[in-house]
């Protein structure tokens, strides 16, 4: 009995005394503190409220003790100057206040050295204007002992003279930090907002009289714009000088002036080109070279939206960090978080391992012993699943990426306007997303030179693509780049239709998607045959050499295990063909599939598209598939990715890019209106009617004829005979000309040109023009076929 009542009075003591000790604690438990955005509305309150009392005391007269104190300080220490920190404590404020407000630059360390150095030397000039000394800094007059100090040490060292120079030095120095450009560029920037374009007189030319059914060209001017528009259709103020009309719209006829029969000059205007013609109203377009009009691209900021930032509260981080610490601890393995990276969708927590004591002495804690806990891991952070890198490239750490409870959306605009996307030198530059950093991360397609795309349903694969094609329509024009889009879903890439960019709308038909590769093959196959006349190697080279420019080529495929459940030999044999050798040629493709088996991304394709993009995945099997190895089935899905770059040992995690359908519908409609208010010339477009030819099975994958001279039939003799009629009765030729009156596709169009030109029937290509002279009219000529018509 004794013993069991010391045991009792012992539990009943160690119970009050847990009781007491919780009381303690509670007690000592602090009380919920100020939230930082409410810290940050005080600091900035003080501050706007120092900056205004310390202005009213500086400007007027009704001073107190403390204001009158301070602004007799600030008048003595700067002078005339010392109104700029009461303003500059007044801006810091209201910046402070306002955070939430993009406006606002962001200073840099170089910018704030030199408005200091701006600063001394406005208190130096002060002073000296006022002939310096220490009596006037003490009345407060110059540029108080600030200014004294700087204009008495450069007076002694260099004089007045050279004082002069001296700040004027200062000056420059202080401005190029302000500014952060080299002093080329910023003579360059002055020079330019000077400069005016001097005035063009436009010289008469001699030109023949127009014929009915030709299209002219007039000679347009922004003050004569008399054509009747449709209701709403607000065109832009493209800046031009000729207009190709083929189609003109109903414009109010002014009778011209007759022509006198005593004037030779005016009545042999059209068979002596040589002379002046002093009033000229049309030119045709077999004697004139139109030049190339830029397209106007649309604004950035009127197409995409700004993101709003998702508020982040500061102590979550350190709190996780802590209990990764003392999970590890707990499981013997420990170690200390070093770096602490946010990003949109994860943050990730660098772990440097500890040292444990052993038999052996002090030993690292291995790294695989952490990996194995990441079960332990998440479920002591509460988290769905965690992603270990171990190690991190170019760390001595592991790297613990732990999912964000506030997801924040990268919008497509933000990434576009970041600095390492502006850096990207090349057309095809794309806007991925952003790291586990928070940093933007681009890509050049032109260096992939492919790119594959997997992911489950909502896992954020369509939203990619999207995001990909809104940035290269962004960035180029229709003379730059055009594109082939392959939607078997009929719904995602279906809104671009009607685009200029298109050769063709949209193939949602599976039965013509093996047509349009081969057209493409096709199309390969005819820029290495002009590659091999001209002698170069590349795109590149070719558009830097040659007169004419040929555009890149993108084509997208969205889903492409619909394909390969069809037409899987066809498709295959495409894909593979094109991705091993249509990089030269500027052509890219863009494959996107839900589901990455190995019957579906076969080895043939994986071998030529290094350069690969995986949302989340199902399984570890399909991780694998995608990117060689596991992770892609640990991700979060809704943007949540990994890139696998060409130059790259290992996948990097992105938030990818989002972009909504409203903004999908802006760019679409913009590039509408722009090409409606760009009155185009189908003779200049090269791919115009591009017909996506379906061959036979049977039929190889090459161009027949193409590179052998052979071929020679009565089937070719009797196409070459049909175009020779075509061009003369036509009276000008062109590879679209042939297309449309011969139904045939731009390789072989192009091959009978190259025909008709040796042969001697149409004259060489312009090199700012696709359409020829034609110098053979047969027995008939010129003259006689003239004479006829006009009859």
């Amino acid at each position: 009995m004794p013993r069991t009542s010391s045991k009792s009075s012992r539990s009943r003591s160690s119970t009050s005394s847990r009781r007491s000790s919780s009381k303690k604690s509670a007690a000592r438990k602090p009380a919920q503190t100020v939230s930082p955005e409410v810290k940050k509305d005080i600091i900035g309150g003080l501050l706007a409220a120092v900056g205004v009392l310390s202005l009213i005391g500086f400007l007027t007269g009704d001073k107190g003790l403390v204001t009158g104190w301070f602004s007799h300080l600030l008048r003595v220490i700067g002078g005339w100057g010392g109104i700029f920190l009461p303003i500059v404590l007044l801006t810091a404020g209201l910046w402070i206040l306002f955070r939430n407000v993009e406006k606002f630059p962001r200073l840099s360390p170089g910018r704030v050295l030199g408005l200091f150095l701006l600063y001394f030397n406005l208190l130096t000039w002060f002073h000296y204007s006022r002939g310096g000394g220490y009596v006037t800094a003490a009345l407060g007059q110059g540029g108080g002992y600030l200014g004294a100090f700087f204009a008495d040490v450069l007076e002694r060292g260099f004089g007045r003279a050279g004082m002069v120079v001296f700040l004027i030095a200062w000056d420059l120095v202080a401005l190029l930090f302000i500014v952060d450009l080299s002093l080329p560029d910023l003579m360059a920037k002055i020079s330019a907002l000077f400069a005016h374009p001097a005035p063009v007189k436009a010289k008469p030319v001699q030109t023949p009289a127009p014929k009915e059914g030709v299209p002219v060209r007039k000679q347009t001017f922004h003050a004569a714009q008399t054509q009747e528009l449709p209701d709403g259709f607000n065109p832009l103020n493209l800046d031009e000088e000729e207009i190709i009309e083929s189609n003109p719209r109903p414009v109010p006829h002014k009778p011209t002036e007759p022509v006198r029969a005593d004037s030779k000059s005016q009545a042999g205007a059209s068979s002596t080109p040589g002379k002046p013609n002093p009033e000229p109203l049309v030119v045709t377009p077999a004697k004139t070279v139109k030049p190339a009009k830029p397209w106007v691209m649309p604004a950035l900021e009127a197409i995409l939206d700004p993101v709003t930032q998702v508020m982040i509260q500061g102590q979550v981080d350190k709190d996780r960090a802590h209990i990764i610490e003392k999970t590890l601890a707990s499981f013997n393995a420990p170690a200390h978080v070093v770096e602490i990276h946010r990003g949109p969708t994860v943050t990730q927590f660098g772990v440097e391992p500890d040292y444990i004591e052993t038999r052996n002495g002090k030993m690292r804690v291995r790294v695989a012993k952490i990996v194995n806990l990441t079960d332990d891991l998440a479920m002591a952070l509460a988290a769905p699943s965690i992603r270990i890198e171990a190690p991190v490239p170019g760390h001595s750490y592991v790297g613990l990426e732990v999912p964000n409870k506030e997801i924040s959306v990268v919008g497509l605009r933000e990434v576009m306007e970041s600095d390492p996307y502006r850096k990207q030198k090349s057309s095809l530059r794309l806007a991925l997303g952003k790291d586990v950093a928070g940093k933007p991360v681009c890509a050049d397609l032109t260096t992939m030179p492919h790119l594959l795309i997997a992911g489950t349903t909502n896992s954020g694969k369509s939203v990619c693509v999207n995001s990909i094609l809104c940035s290269l329509l962004l960035s180029n024009s229709p003379a730059d780049m055009r594109l082939v889009l392959v939607d078997p879903k009929r719904v995602e890439l279906t809104g671009y239709n009607q685009i200029p960019h298109l050769l063709a709308p949209v193939v949602v038909d599976a039965d013509q998607v093996v047509g349009a590769l081969q057209w493409v093959i096709r199309e390969m196959d005819a820029r290495y045959h002009t590659f091999a006349k001209i002698g170069v190697r590349n795109i590149a080279e070719y558009n830097s050499r040659s007169g004419d420019h040929l555009p890149f080529m993108v084509v997208v495929i969205d889903e492409l295990a619909d394909l390969m459940m069809l037409a899987p030999e066809d498709t295959e044999r495409c894909i593979t063909r094109l991705t091993q050798l249509a990089r030269a040629t500027g052509i890219h493709l863009i494959v996107a599939t839900q589901r990455p088996s190995v019957d579906v991304v076969t080895g043939l394709i994986k071998a030529n598209m290094p350069a690969r993009i995986s949302f989340m995945v199902s399984s570890v099997v399909d991780s694998r598939v995608i990117l060689d190895q596991p992770g892609a089935e640990k991700l979060l899905g809704r943007g949540d990715m990994l890139y696998q770059a060409p130059d790259s040992p290992a996948p990097i995690r992105l938030q990818g890019t989002y972009v909504s359908d409203s903004e999908i519908v802006r760019l679409v409609e913009s590039w509408k209106v722009i090409a409606l208010n760009r009155d185009r010339d189908e003779e200049v477009d090269p791919f115009a009617n591009a017909s996506f030819e379906m061959m036979t099975n049977s039929a190889p994958l090459k161009q027949g004829s193409f590179w052998e001279e052979g071929g020679e039939g009565n089937g070719k003799s009797s196409i070459i005979d049909e175009a020779i009629e075509v061009v003369r009765h036509e009276k000008k030729a062109s590879i679209s000309l042939l297309q449309r009156k011969m139904s045939i596709g731009y390789a072989r169009a192009a091959r009978i040109i190259d025909e008709l030109e040796e042969r001697g029937i149409v004259g060489p290509q312009t090199t700012t023009s696709q359409v020829r002279e034609v110098l053979d009219y047969g027995d008939a000529g010129l003259t006689e076929s003239d004479t006829a018509e006009n009859e």
